[in-house]
C-alpha cells in the first residue's frame, strides 16, 4: 500500500486517495468472503485514517470561520493584532513585504493601519505578487534597510558602519527606486539621497490622529506609486420603465476621470550633533514623530484651501463656484436657526446616508448656543463629545473660516460649513517612497555663518488630492462685499 512521510500524528500513512480506494475495495471484497488478518488490520487503518482526515478538515474550517487562529503544530509567524498576516497568497516580494510589516507591528514599530494602507496598494495594483509596489514594499520594510538608513542619517560617514546585510538592503532599494526614476514615478528622488523606510514613512504613517484636519479620516485615501492618479467618476446612471417590448433608450452614464498629480511637500529637521548619540529606540521615536507631523502640518492647510496647481486642491478649492456653493438664507449672515436645514435639505438622496458636517469650532459653538422660541436648545448633540447636528456627525475643521470670521465691511469669502458624503467627493492620493537627504552641517548666519553643531534632514515627499464628485457635498458660503 502506498505510503507518504507524515499523517496526522506524525506516523507514516497512507495517501488519502489510497486509503479511500483500498476502503472501498476491502468493504466490497467483505461482502463476498471473509477477510484475512492482514485485510481487517488494512481496513481497520483505513477506516481511521479517513477518519481523521474528515475530522481535521472539520476542525480546519472552524479556525479558518475564527480570525486569529491558527492550527495546532502550525507557524503563524509573528503577532500583530489586526495587522495583515504575512502568509497569504502572493508572490515572493509581497510574502516578504507581509512579513516585514507584520513583524515591525508586532514590534509596536509600525501602527496595524499603516500596514494595511501598504497591503491595499500593493494588493489595488498589477495582480502579480511581485509587482513594482510589492517590492518597493518588500526592500523599504526590511529590518536591514531601516538600521542602514539610520546609520547614515546620523552623520556624513555613517555608511561606513553598514553590515554587509545593510548594504546588500540598500543596493535592493536602490534597484527598485532606479526602476521608479526609469517609469517616471517623482516619488523615487534623486541618486544619492535615501528613500524613508516604510515603517516611518509620513506618507504611510500619517493618520487623523490629533490632525488639524479631519480629511484624512473622512475623504478617500490611496497610496499609489507614480505621479498621477486618474479615479473614473459619474454623477448617475439613467434609468427608466418601459413597456413590454419597449426599446431601451441609451443610459450611458457621462464618465469623468479627474486627474489628481503630485505635488512634492518638503520638511526641514534640524537635529544636534548630541541627537546622533540618542538611544535608537529614543531616535527612531522622535524621528518618527518630527517627520509625521510636519508632513501632517503642511498638508492640512492645503486639503481646505490648496490652489490646485503647486499644491494639492483643497475641498474648498475645488466646490468654489460650482453648484454645490449654497448662499446664506439672509446675505452676507450666518443664519444659526434656518442655514444648517437649507444645506442639509440641498443634498441629493444619493449622498445622505454617509453624509457629515464640517465647521470651525466657532461655528460649532454658535450652533451649541443656538434655541429655540422656547429656550431649549436648537441643536441639543451639538455639545456632546461626538457632536452631531440635524442626526449627522459633526466634525471640527480647524482650516475653515469660522462663524465668527463673518465681516459684512470686507470682502470675503467664508465658507463656514460643508456637508456631503466626503469619500465620495474627495480623493487624497499619497504617492508612496518618501524621500531624505542629510545637510551635515548648519551653519548659523547671526554669527559669522559658522557651524552652529547642528545637522539637518530634508524631507520630500508626493501628495495630490482634489474634488472628484463635486455633487455630493454641499459649502454654505456666507460671501461679503465691502
Amino acid at each position: 500500500m502506498s505510503r507518504v512521510k507524515r499523517n496526522l500524528n506524525d506516523e507514516p500513512h497512507m495517501d488519502i486517495t489510497v486509503a479511500r480506494q483500498k476502503l472501498a475495495e476491502l468493504s466490497d471484497l467483505a461482502e463476498t468472503r471473509a477477510l484475512t488478518d492482514t485485510e481487517r488490520d488494512e481496513l481497520r487503518s483505513a477506516e481511521e485514517y479517513v477518519r481523521k482526515a474528515a475530522d481535521s478538515a472539520a476542525a480546519l474550517a472552524a479556525l479558518i470561520d475564527k480570525p486569529g487562529s491558527t492550527e495546532p503544530g502550525s507557524d503563524p509567524g509573528p503577532k500583530s493584532g489586526d495587522a495583515p498576516r504575512a502568509r497569504r497568497t502572493g508572490g515572493e516580494a509581497r510574502d516578504t513585504a507581509m512579513r516585514h510589516l507584520d513583524a515591525a507591528v508586532g514590534a509596536d514599530a509600525m501602527p496595524a493601519r499603516a500596514a494595511e494602507k501598504i497591503e491595499s496598494m500593493i494588493d489595488a495594483g498589477e495582480r502579480s505578487g511581485n509587482s513594482l509596489a510589492a517590492r518597493w514594499a518588500a526592500a523599504g520594510s526590511d529590518p536591514a534597510y531601516l538600521s542602514a538608513f539610520m546609520k547614515a542619517i546620523s552623520g556624513e560617514r555613517g555608511t561606513l558602519l553598514w553590515t554587509p546585510a545593510e548594504q546588500a538592503a540598500y543596493a535592493r532599494v536602490e534597484r527598485v527606486r532606479s526602476e521608479m526614476r526609469a517609469l517616471g514615478a517623482t516619488g523615487a528622488g534623486s541618486a544619492g539621497a535615501f528613500q524613508v523606510p516604510t515603517i516611518i514613512d509620513p506618507a504611510i504613517r500619517i493618520s487623523s490622529d490629533g490632525s488639524l484636519s479631519p480629511l484624512r479620516e473622512l475623504a478617500e485615501v490611496r497610496q499609489e506609486i507614480g505621479h498621477e492618479f486618474r479615479p473614473v467618476t459619474s454623477a448617475h446612471v439613467t434609468n427608466a420603465w418601459y413597456a413590454e417590448h419597449g426599446t431601451v433608450a441609451d443610459g450611458s452614464p457621462t464618465l469623468e476621470s479627474p486627474s489628481i498629480v503630485s505635488h512634492r511637500a518638503s520638511s526641514f529637521v534640524p537635529f544636534s550633533f548630541e541627537y546622533e548619540s540618542a538611544t535608537y529606540g529614543g531616535a527612531m521615536g522622535d524621528l518618527t514623530r518630527l517627520l509625521a507631523d510636519g508632513y501632517d502640518q503642511l498638508t492640512a492647510a492645503a486639503f481646505w484651501s490648496g490652489n490646485g496647481t503647486t499644491q494639492p486642491e483643497g475641498l474648498w478649492t475645488g466646490i468654489d463656484g460650482t453648484a454645490s456653493e449654497l448662499a446664506p438664507a439672509v446675505a452676507e449672515t450666518f443664519d444659526v436657526d434656518a442655514d444648517p436645514y437649507a444645506v442639509q435639505n440641498d443634498l441629493g438622496p444619493r449622498f445622505q446616508p454617509n453624509a457629515v458636517w464640517l465647521a470651525n469650532v466657532a461655528t460649532i459653538n454658535a450652533l451649541s448656543a443656538a434655541e429655540t422660541t422656547n429656550g431649549a436648545p436648537r441643536y441639543p448633540r451639538v455639545g456632546d463629545e461626538n457632536p452631531v447636528l440635524l442626526r449627522k456627525r459633526l466634525y471640527e475643521h480647524s482650516e475653515m473660516p469660522g462663524s465668527d470670521d463673518i465681516n459684512a465691511a470686507a470682502t470675503a469669502d467664508n465658507p463656514v460649513l460643508v456637508y456631503g458624503d466626503l469619500k465620495r467627493a474627495y480623493t487624497i492620493v499619497d504617492f508612496a517612497g518618501s524621500t531624505v537627504e542629510l545637510v551635515p552641517h548648519l551653519f548659523d548666519a547671526a554669527n559669522g555663518n559658522m557651524p552652529s553643531g547642528q545637522r539637518g534632514l530634508l524631507l520630500w515627499a508626493r501628495v495630490g488630492a482634489g474634488v472628484v464628485m463635486p455633487g455630493a457635498v454641499r459649502v454654505l458660503n456666507v460671501a461679503t462685499t465691502a
